[in-house]
């Protein structure tokens, strides 16, 4: 079979053959679907941030998907509890940072929160306005074009804690959702600590940026085959006052 070239004809041939390989596989309790979309974007992204080979892409989040499938399911499902919890407890427009495929569109849809998702990743920014979504922004998280105080909630999920890679400035994220967010305005912030991003790291980089942080919840421990155990936690801040 020939390779795509297409960002997207290569994304909807890698959720086939995904879908292919792990019918029949995963238990009922894991959304098929979800599991799919998943894996077949982060193995596409690999494939065009990282230059790695497609067919390898392929059978490695092939694999990552049938270890794993099951602790990411469920470690989903909290996550979304939470966020779900938070939002219902705020009012106005939610802005996504890192909104990736758009995995959280149906929560704030269920929610009927407006939100605008800002997404780095061409394939990502594709995939959404494919499905139907209009607000939706090409931009890295440090570069915002959108206005000072437009929005209630920022939520950024599974970012920050790429601060080591040349293309994440978290200081800069994090200055920039100050900046759109309006005073007293909540930001949700998700990500997996562990030894390479430590919650003290983390706090310490909301508070710079001007947040209060009003709790730190852990809600799941991803153990995976590499033995690097992570504790998947929410932090909840509010956007001082200036």
């Amino acid at each position: 079979m020939p390779r795509p070239s297409d960002e997207l004809d290569r994304y909807d041939l890698t959720c086939q053959r995904l879908r292919e390989a792990l019918l029949g596989q995963l238990p009922a309790s894991v959304d098929l679907a979800a599991t799919v979309t998943a894996h077949a974007y982060w193995a596409c992204v690999a494939v065009s941030r990282d230059g790695t080979d497609w067919e390898q892409a392929l059978r490695d989040y092939t694999i990552l998907a049938q270890q794993q499938a099951v602790a990411e399911s469920e470690a989903e499902r909290r996550e979304i509890a939470l966020l779900r919890r938070e939002l219902a407890q705020t009012r106005g427009p939610v802005l996504d940072v890192g909104a990736g495929w758009g995995r959280l569109v149906p929560l704030y849809a269920g929610l009927n929160r407006p939100a605008v998702y800002v997404e780095p990743a061409t394939l990502g920014v594709q995939l959404m306005r494919r499905s139907g979504l209009n607000r939706v922004v090409q931009s890295g998280g440090e570069t915002l074009p959108l206005a000072d105080s437009a929005f209630a909630v920022a939520v950024i999920g599974w970012v920050l804690h790429h601060h080591a890679a040349p293309d994440v400035d978290a200081p800069a994220i994090l200055a920039q959702a100050a900046r759109v967010l309006a005073p007293g305005g909540q930001l949700l912030s998700i990500e997996p600590l562990g030894e390479n991003f430590c919650q003290t790291e983390w706090t310490s980089l909301l508070s710079e940026a001007g947040f209060h942080i009003n709790r730190v919840e852990w809600f799941f421990t991803s153990e995976p085959a590499s033995g690097k155990t992570e504790r998947y936690t929410l932090a909840v801040g509010t956007r001082g006052v200036d």
